[in-house]
């Protein structure tokens, strides 16, 4: 089996479990996954900035260029003038009365079930919106968790690997505990192949093992790391 197909294989397997990681974690377990994602947020975090300063330097050098093209080709001041427009112009312009509509009223439970119908239908686009609209209505609520795992599943499976990675990441940080970690963390491992990190996708897969050491996710990750070596 390649390392993809693998990848797909789990995909299809935990859309049908329960959630059972099969191994609790120790706090001395729990102290180390939590490190590993934090020191993995603080690299994001940095190479965001980085990127930042890249975007804030292409706009000043974008700006300096259109200042240069002014200087060389002025505008007269008949045509810098905006025309004033017509009363009846902005008596008939359309306005937007319109507020936003709220989210359809329902239990967590039910509202979870609705996700989780548009992922088993394969309506990933639609199954991303409604677990981003689920954790905004229950942030703290007994799914919160699980709605976090498959929100990066959909993402995953829709080969979005950086908000993949993002949702996993928090998944760990927000519920070290969840049973879907190990699969967040496998998941995670896989993303970092995908972007051409394999170090990082080593440190992720190695720490998996360390740490949930007789779980399924376990079992792929030895597998990965075989193919990284």
């Amino acid at each position: 089996m390649t390392r993809y197909g693998a990848g797909w294989l789990l995909l299809t397997l935990c859309a049908g479990l329960l959630p059972s990681a099969g191994h609790a974690q120790t706090p001395s377990e729990q102290t180390l996954t939590l490190e590993l994602l934090q020191r993995i947020e603080r690299l994001e975090i940095e190479v965001r900035y980085l990127r930042g300063e890249l975007e804030i330097q292409r706009h000043q050098f974008e700006r300096l260029q259109q200042k240069q093209a002014s200087a060389a080709n002025p505008v007269s001041p008949q045509s810098a003038v905006a025309p004033i427009p017509s009363a009846s112009a902005i008596a008939s312009a359309p306005t937007s009365t319109t507020a936003p509509s709220a989210p359809p009223a329902g239990t967590e439970q039910a509202d979870f079930d609705a996700a989780m119908n548009e992922w088993r239908e394969g309506r990933y686009p639609q199954a991303i919106t409604a677990w981003q609209r689920f954790l905004n209505v229950y942030p703290n609520g007994k799914l919160a968790g699980e709605a976090q795992y498959w929100l990066g599943e959909a993402y995953y499976v829709s080969r979005d690997y950086p908000s993949a990675k993002d949702a996993f990441i928090t998944l760990g940080l927000n519920a070290p505990q969840n049973s879907r970690l190990p699969d967040a963390l496998l998941k995670l491992g896989y993303i970092y192949e995908h972007l051409g990190d394999a170090s990082r996708a080593k440190e992720v897969l190695q720490k998996l093992v360390q740490v949930y050491p007789h779980t399924p996710a376990a079992t792929l990750a030895e597998q990965q790391l075989q193919s990284l070596r």
